[in-house]
């Protein structure tokens, strides 16, 4: 059921992109540093759009990276407690009046 409902939101998303797509197919000046050009509308949204994912992927690619070393230094962390509690785990238990 859950696979049907993601292909009909999907399907959704498609023809909302597809009819903005064709209602905003009119020319627009597009002005950068080196000067103007005329591209449809909707190939302007594209594109800033696509621009804002890259950077976004760019900005967090970081972040991940620096939380994966994390996760590794953690799990390595976490095996030398887990032998540390084995060897502890293994020792003979004493009484206080045995010690002496």
């Amino acid at each position: 059921m859950s696979r049907l409902a993601v292909l009909i939101v999907l399907l959704v998303i498609l023809v909302l992109g597809a009819s903005i797509g064709y209602f905003n197919a009119q020319p627009v000046q597009f002005n950068y540093l080196f000067g103007t050009a005329e591209f449809p509308l909707i190939a302007v949204l594209i594109a800033a759009f696509s621009i804002g994912i890259v950077l976004t992927i760019a900005a967090v690619s970081g972040r991940l990276f620096s939380m994966r070393l994390e996760v590794g230094r953690l799990r390595k962390q976490l095996r030398e407690a887990e032998g540390e509690l084995r060897t502890l785990r293994n020792l003979p238990v004493t009484s206080p009046s045995e010690t002496r």
